[in-house]
């Protein structure tokens, strides 16, 4: 009978040498993905807002969303007309997204490459995502809460930390966000705090008009002159309605010690095209590109922060300028509309002794003890009395 050939076996230490070189390759990787300048607290479960009536979340070519992607700004955002209907989502923004900017001069730094302006620019990330909650609706996992985005950053060797926590509530259509730079350096007096919508959407991409403007006193007014000053961009979506309806966003800023005006650029997408040509000569514009708000910082010593309070969302258009909505979106954003101070109350009037056929010391006597502590003003009275009384009737 034939002898079957015994099989080989590889030898353990070329198995083992393999499973090394495994081990080593996923070392490698995961130092190369460090690399990226993003940390990011992989043991969250989420990393992304999407509380099914607005979503600031984009797909990855892994099948995952997050709320910010490398060498990008913050994730594109979408409303949903019906809540927890994705087929309903209509974009807010395009693919740039929306986020934050900053410049010294012609140092700029931006989630998007500030083309042209980076000589001189470093910055390290990181994203923190512990802040998230879920809820599920018909079998779909929904996700608000807080993200905060740290950038450590060094313009032209001007060292300053921003620090953006962007939060969403459960049933909120709106995001609020609280961006703090901390001067790390010595005093700057040139600092610019931009607000970006970097590629202007509402429905269509081509279609929409974005109008600078004043929430006040639970409405949104325009600006008539373009050196106005102004806190807030509403852009809607012009004839390109969705099933009847026009849709619209709002970009808000709350109160604040700097200089505040909203700006707007032809060129979507780039952050040095609203921080370096801005068309300011604009209250309105219907061409395809971003909107922003300035801040025109005020001198920061070393070790001061300036905080700036600032919202970002969607709704159907009457909503989106009803006072109902406007008044809550600036209260959200630290600044109300103060109430009328009351008139002051009037002095009330001296009180008036009405008396008759008083002599002449009798009538002395009710304001003498006010003013005549002591006594002595009463005997030089009583005496000028003793003597001229007589004659005063």
């Amino acid at each position: 009978m034939q002898r079957r050939a015994r099989v080989q076996e590889e030898p353990r230490d070329k198995i083992l040498n393999l499973h090394k070189k495994c081990v080593a390759l996923v070392a490698l990787l995961t130092v190369l993905f460090s690399f990226s300048g993003i940390s990011q607290a992989s043991a969250d479960p989420y990393s992304n807002l999407n509380n099914g009536i607005i979503s600031f979340a984009e797909a990855t070519f892994f099948g995952t969303t997050n709320f910010y992607q490398s060498g990008n700004n913050w994730s594109p955002a979408y409303l949903y007309t019906n809540s927890y209907d994705s087929s309903s989502k209509i974009a807010l923004t395009n693919y740039a997204g929306w986020g934050v900017t900053l410049t010294k001069g012609d140092y700029c730094f931006s989630g998007i490459n500030c083309s042209g302006k980076t000589t001189g620019v470093t910055s390290t990330r990181s994203i923190d995502y512990a802040g998230l909650s879920s809820f599920s609706n018909a079998g779909t996992t929904y996700t608000y809460g807080t993200i905060v985005e740290t950038d450590a950053i060094s313009l032209g060797g001007q060292s300053v930390e921003i620090v953006s926590s962007v939060s969403l509530a459960r049933d909120s259509n709106y995001a609020v966000v609280t961006t703090a730079i901390k001067n790390l350096g010595g005093s700057v007096s040139d600092l610019k705090l931009f607000v970006n919508n970097y590629d202007g959407m509402v429905y269509s991409d081509s279609a929409y008009r974005s109008t600078r403007g004043n929430v006040a006193d639970g409405s949104f007014v325009a600006l008539t002159d373009t050196s106005q000053s102004s806190n807030a961009v509403l852009a809607d979506a012009l004839q390109y309605v969705h099933n009847g309806t026009n849709y619209g966003a709002i970009l808000l800023a709350g109160s604040n010690t700097g200089t505040l005006s909203s700006v707007l650029a032809s060129q979507c997408c780039s952050p040095q095209a609203v921080a370096y040509n801005p068309q300011t000569q604009l209250t309105q514009s219907s061409t395809d590109g971003q909107y922003a708000i300035l801040n025109q910082l005020p001198t920061l010593n070393s070790g001061e922060t300036y905080t700036l309070k600032w919202a970002f969302g969607g709704a159907n258009y009457s909503t989106l300028t009803s006072s109902a909505f406007l008044t809550a979106l600036l209260a959200a954003v630290g600044q109300s509309t103060p109430e009328p101070e009351p008139e002051p109350e009037p002095e009330p009037a001296p009180e008036v002794r009405k008396t008759h056929n008083l002599s002449f010391g009798q009538s002395l006597h009710g304001s003498d003890t006010l003013s005549d502590s002591d006594g002595q003003l009463r005997k030089t009275v009583d005496s000028i009395d003793a003597k001229y009384g007589y004659l005063i009737k």
